[in-house]
């Protein structure tokens, strides 16, 4: 046994506990109290001081696509390092850009983004993988979490043939700590009839499910009408004829990322099923001022979590920095108490990882992380510093079933 104590204790769903400290064995938290408690009744146990800092869960990016980590030095190299003018543009200077590297550039693209997501303390992903030969890059990672197979399409056949690609890879799961998901990509890349491809393979697989759902007015747009910038533009460019029956719906289960332009029937629908939503912060901002409609989302009782998204469209893969924008972002649609607990509890949660991380309590898997305390925070605004904290919150451990896996930066 181990007794792990710092100056404050952060266990996420419970009071903050000053002078705190945790008891692990085997991979688990046998308990979590104060030093003085735990000490007293342990006494043989050994003991790890982390002296100022602060000890919490690791963070969720419950939606990221750490195959694009390299895609700032991709569009640099190919002339496309500015910024597109609308998001039918950002759409089509990625795909560029994607076409202009292989599979192995991939490959170490998604290597780095796992070992920046490390860095930043990040124990858990909801990782989008478009490019499934990159699929070794999991093989030594301790991330927790699911690893989403991406298709997209509105011609059957082809769809057909990439979800016997994915099919091929479900044996084996991605990585140690990893299991595999389905990516339906959005509505206005799928038409009902590949929609209803995916969700039969989900179903009969038992494959849960990540889709981009309402982000952007221009999705809004072509499934209102069928018009709009992505009729005109996308479509053309891509070569595909417009689908008779986009999808009109979100689909029955899983996960639903962005949800800007969620319709107040679409959230009543949403809380009824118990999926959860991830924003993007970061990301929605670069499509207009729109947000997210977190309080309505929160009234209806929607597990909410955060993500990164890519390096295609945010400044960086930090969970931390993406929480520093979210909170003035929104101003003061939450607590930082309630942001925290969505970056942590919420992740773990929409990710099906409830009743096993996310939280620090007994039974529950060693994971945490270990940061300074925040120049001149007291107890009561810690939550707030932390929150404010972004690049400034040096992760200065990070332990997945009791082992310390934070990479040497």
């Amino acid at each position: 046994m181990k007794i792990f104590t710092a100056r404050y204790l952060l266990p996420v769903g419970a009071p903050l506990v000053e002078d705190g400290a945790l008891l692990v064995a085997d991979g688990r938290i046998l308990a979590a109290g104060t030093r003085r408690e735990l000490a007293a009744a342990h006494p043989g146990a050994a003991a790890i001081d982390f002296g100022e800092a602060v000890i919490l869960p690791p963070l969720v990016n419950a939606h990221t696509h750490l195959e694009l980590t390299d895609f700032p030095q991709w569009a640099a190299a190919t002339g496309e390092g500015g910024e597109p003018a609308d998001f039918v543009d950002w759409i089509l200077r990625l795909v560029r850009v994607r076409r202009t590297v292989g599979d192995t550039a991939v490959q170490a693209s998604l290597a780095n983004g796992l070992r920046q997501s490390l860095l930043a303390g990040t124990g858990i992903v909801g990782d989008i993988l478009t490019t499934l030969d990159a699929v070794p890059a999991y093989a030594t990672t301790p991330l927790r979490g699911t690893v989403f197979a991406e298709a997209l399409g509105i011609d059957v056949a082809r769809v057909a043939e990439r979800l016997g690609d994915i099919t091929a890879r479900l044996g084996t799961p991605p990585g140690p700590a990893l299991t595999w998901g389905l990516s339906p990509h959005a509505p206005y890349t799928l038409s009902a009839a590949t929609l209803a491809r995916l969700l039969a393979l989900a179903t009969s697989r038992k494959l849960p499910l990540a889709m981009h759902w309402a982000e952007t007015a221009e999705e809004t747009a072509f499934l209102a009408h069928g018009g709009g910038p992505l009729a005109q533009r996308l479509y053309p460019a891509a070569g595909w004829p417009l689908p008779a029956t986009p999808p009109t719906c979100p689909p029955p289960g899983g996960l639903l990322i962005h949800g800007v332009h969620l319709r107040d029937d679409e959230i009543d629908d949403i809380a009824r099923s118990g999926r959860g939503v991830v924003i993007c912060p970061r990301s929605n901002s670069c499509f207009g001022d729109a947000r997210a409609p977190v309080n309505a989302l929160r009234r209806a009782g929607v597990a909410l979590a955060l993500g990164t998204d890519s390096r295609a469209s945010s400044p960086s893969l930090s969970v931390w920095d993406e929480l520093a924008f979210a909170r003035t972002w929104f101003t003061d649609t939450l607590d930082p108490t309630s942001w925290l607990e969505i970056a942590t509890a919420g992740g773990a949660a929409v990710l099906g990882l409830h009743g096993h991380t996310g939280r620090l309590a007994a039974g529950l898997l060693a994971d945490f992380q270990v940061v300074p305390v925040p120049a001149g925070a007291m107890p009561a605004t810690l939550a707030e510093a932390l929150c404010a904290g972004g690049a400034d919150v040096g992760v200065q451990a990070l332990h997945l079933a009791g082992e310390n896996v934070l990479p040497h930066s």
